[in-house]
């Protein structure tokens, strides 16, 4: 007896310890129960203490991956993570045009938690060019949110009016992630038609975080792939993180990665 699954494409780069980008993806792919495949958008030489250096893609070879996956297993969902140079993000652009992707969800990785840009000006207006129209939602913290709103944030209020702002001016729904908050772990989701939903979670104490950015928005797509709608793929998403992050995993000696499959242990 055969048996399917829905499959997710993640494209982002790989880390080489394992806890963030490619890794995390498919790593939260197989524990949400989605088949994970991948497109990789970068080399990187990392651990929990930093990045020592970075190997972008060939843009040929970035395009032959993804219509490979395309041609062959036609993913449900695809997530997006860093993606740091215009040519990159103009192959995305043009590859899941071409192959009508659907339930796209991007995660705009621009802003460092110092505030410092990760990203240059020229790929963060091809970003928010190109890929938002395309995206189902864009997964922005509060820094990358005051980036592409161009606003403030001091609270919840301001949260929500930074995801507003995100929607009029791109197209696409915007979840804002209040996890560089001081209090709470609370996300705000505005939708295209202006619907807002607020996702309520404690801070969880655990200063191993890396990889959290990527591990929510693979969630998100995979939850998407299983057919939920947008809110309800982003609760489950958020209840799968915080049991990652709850599962007080301690590996390496800066910010370590969580345990991705903490439901199994």
């Amino acid at each position: 007896m055969s048996t399917t699954l829905p499959a997710v494409l993640a494209i982002s780069g790989s880390d080489s310890s394992g806890g963030a980008g490619m890794q995390a993806d498919l790593k939260t792919m197989l524990a949400c129960g989605v088949f994970g495949m991948s497109a990789i958008t970068a080399l990187t030489a990392q651990n929990t203490t930093g990045v020592r250096s970075i190997q972008d893609t060939r843009p040929e070879i970035l395009a032959d991956q993804i219509d490979m996956v395309f041609e062959d297993i036609p993913p449900v969902a695809v997530k997006i993570g860093m993606v740091s140079a215009t040519d990159i993000i103009d192959v995305i652009a043009d590859r899941l045009t071409a192959h009508h992707a659907t339930n796209i969800v991007l995660d705009p990785v621009m802003v460092a938690t110092s505030s410092a840009k990760l990203i240059s000006d020229d790929a963060i207006a091809a970003l928010t060019g190109r890929l938002f129209p395309l995206a189902a939602v864009v997964t922005p913290n509060i820094p990358e949110a005051q980036v592409l709103a161009d606003a403030t944030i001091h609270d919840q209020a301001g949260m929500e009016a930074a995801a507003r702002r995100i929607v009029e001016l791109y197209g696409c729904a915007a979840l804002v992630k209040g996890g560089h908050g001081t209090a709470d772990a609370n996300d705000v989701l505005v939708e295209r038609d202006g619907t807002v939903t607020w996702f309520n979670e404690s801070r969880i104490d655990n200063p191993n975080t890396h990889g959290t950015g990527c591990t929510l928005s693979s969630a998100i797509a995979s939850h998407l792939a299983l057919g939920d709608p947008l809110p309800t793929a982003i609760r489950q998403a958020k209840r799968y993180l915080t049991g990652a992050l709850k599962a007080q995993l301690d590996l390496g000696h800066g910010s370590g990665p969580m345990d991705h499959f903490w439901k199994y242990r």
